[in-house]
């Protein structure tokens, strides 16, 4: 994604407090494109610096309480990516994976893949595509899931997990000692 950056400038805007299709009609006349449908009133923008301004304008004459352009390397999630697309799937195709022992959820369809190859797939659409963070945890809530662990630094994901409904639990790990209270959470719930 950093190199199709390199060959295809761009950046992202999270635009938050419009709708979905407020923010659709926005990217139809700026030449942008949703690349990351969040949590209600929060979705991700990608294009190239100049229609991203458009984008930002237009946005503001909408109606958006915040914007905020995100410190990434590129337009990610958007047809910038279009550049390294074919060598990173033949990357993919190279490694091997194991079938998933639960469903993963995929960030595109926002819907469970249970076999390698539509995981491998997958992997590779999500360069261009937009991903639907919140139709991924909608899903898993229709699903039986009422319990997300966020792995990694920040808490960005739980957060926008209780914004997508408040009612859920997060758990943060993102260190030694996280992972050490975690196992002694699991092992006394056993």
């Amino acid at each position: 994604m950093y190199e199709a950056g390199l060959k295809n400038p761009g950046s992202m805007l999270a635009v938050i407090g419009l709708d979905e299709e407020t923010v659709k009609d926005i990217c139809l006349q700026s030449g942008t494109e949703i690349s990351n449908i969040n949590c209600p009133g929060q979705i991700v923008i990608s294009g190239a610096a100049q229609t991203l301004a458009e984008a930002s304008k237009l946005a503001r004459t909408k109606g958006a309480r915040v914007l905020i352009p995100l410190k990434v390397s590129g337009a990610f999630h958007s047809a910038l990516m279009e550049p390294v697309i074919a060598e990173f799937s033949k990357i993919v195709s190279n490694i091997r994976f194991h079938l998933p022992a639960i469903p993963v959820i995929s960030n595109v369809t926002a819907r469970p893949l249970t076999d390698v190859d539509s995981i491998k797939q997958e992997l590779v659409k999500q360069l261009r595509n937009c991903i639907q963070w919140q139709g991924s945890v909608e899903y898993m809530v229709q699903s039986g899931v009422t319990t997300f662990y966020e792995i990694g630094p920040g808490r960005v994901l739980s957060g926008l997990i209780r914004r997508i409904n408040s009612g859920l639990q997060t758990f943060n790990v993102s260190g030694i000692e996280d992972i050490a209270q975690l196992a002694r959470e699991l092992s006394s719930a056993e």
